[in-house]
């Protein structure tokens, strides 16, 4: 039997309906390839399909009920509030590092660790990086961090959006970072920025891959994708790119779809010329039905996993910077990058009426992604087998 790794996670691996999620299960999958044990205790701060969960994982997955602790802002920050209320100017809270973390937990957690004597353990998320100190310095203890969270609220402030889900700043990021012993970072901008603010390594393992070969050659009935989930990030993405490019490219190619599939079908209406295919279980599916994939969104941090999933099944991608975010050393040559709208158009009318361009550009996404996952897998076996020889 391999040496034991404990997950603990927020979210779920299942079902795979947001790219997070997905990552995390490639991540456990990975490592129950490379041989290890592995052992997932899920916190449900999101809703997750338990059955499918310990299907997957059999007996060595655990469920705790997640508590969401009373926040109570402090003076300092109340009297703050006050002040810019004066100047008019709208506050937003700041979260410290153990605001969404339920002390509760800790006594299973360790009751875990006296009876498993695990090897190593992955925190995902810093948020809830202070199960870390459930386990003394005899275990390799990580945070998978999927996103920076300083002032990550001001990337929605400036697209006139509410701030979602979780926010800090430097101080108290770097406070969770530290109490691992490597953090992982998703890709190479994010690295850089934890090396800053943290006295930990940082090393950066990206998404890990479901790798899929290109067809040869496009349908006569040319069909675009986007999947994502339902956040903010998303539909504000997708609204911009209806509101904006579709009508564009309609109207020079009137017989072009967009196939939208995930949570976010949910959410939106309904639109001339698009096709809701809701969830998908198996999402390999939904790119088999499409020839060029898009991801039109504005901002957001981390990495963005349907960006990197498209390529590893050898789609034609058109994307915008921030869609690029972490992947930048493919631009021009696996995907297209466009963040004004006439230009996201022309570039996918480029591929829609050249097909010679459209078979290289998907044999340049299956090429990169095939690279890519090999740098990651690398990266994930030489720090494990250094630190847990």
């Amino acid at each position: 039997m391999g040496k034991k790794i404990l997950i603990i996670s927020p979210t779920p691996s299942h079902p795979q309906n947001a790219g997070n999620r997905v990552r995390i299960n490639n991540l456990i999958t990975s490592l129950k390839n490379l041989g290890y044990d592995i052992y997932f205790l899920y916190i449900n701060q999101e809703d997750g399909d338990v059955e499918l969960m310990q299907d997957c994982w059999g007996e060595k997955f655990y469920l705790l009920t997640y508590q969401a602790p009373i926040i109570k802002p402090s003076i300092s920050w109340r009297l703050v509030t006050k002040i810019k209320s004066i100047f008019g100017r709208e506050h937003i809270y700041i979260y410290s590092i153990d605001d969404w973390y339920d002390k509760s937990v800790d006594s299973f957690i360790q009751e875990l660790q006296r009876k498993e004597k695990f090897d190593m353990v992955i925190v995902e998320y810093v948020f809830l990086s202070k199960a870390l100190e459930n386990f003394d310095h005899s275990v390799l203890k990580i945070i998978d961090t999927h996103d920076v969270f300083t002032n990550r609220h001001n990337l929605y402030l400036k697209k006139c959006q509410s701030p979602e889900w979780y926010f800090t700043n430097n101080r108290e990021e770097a406070k969770g970072l530290n109490r691992a012993d490597v953090i992982i970072a998703i890709q190479l901008k994010e690295a850089n920025f934890f090396r800053k603010i943290s006295i930990k390594p940082v090393i950066q393992i990206g998404h890990l891959l479901s790798l899929c070969k290109p067809i040869t050659k496009k349908r006569a009935d040319p069909k675009l994708l986007f999947i994502a989930s339902s956040n903010t990030i998303n539909v504000h993405g997708l609204d911009y790119f209806l509101e904006k490019i579709f009508p564009l490219v309609r109207s020079h190619y009137p017989s072009v779809e967009l196939l939208i599939a995930g949570g976010i079908c949910q959410i939106i209406g309904n639109y001339p010329g698009c096709i809701k295919l809701g969830f998908m279980e198996d999402v390999g599916e939904a790119y088999q039905m499409s020839d060029i994939v898009i991801n039109p969104i504005l901002f957001g941090t981390g990495l963005k996993i349907k960006s990197i999933e498209a390529l590893g099944y050898s789609k034609a991608l058109v994307t915008t910077s921030a869609g690029a975010m972490g992947l930048e050393a493919g631009k021009n040559t696996a995907f297209l990058v466009a963040d004004e709208a006439s230009a996201f158009a022309k570039q996918i009318l480029l591929i829609l009426n050249n097909p010679k361009f459209f078979q290289e550009l998907t044999e340049n996404a299956y090429k990169y992604a095939e690279q890519y996952n090999q740098n990651n897998l690398r990266v994930l076996q030489d720090v494990l087998n250094k630190r847990l020889s």
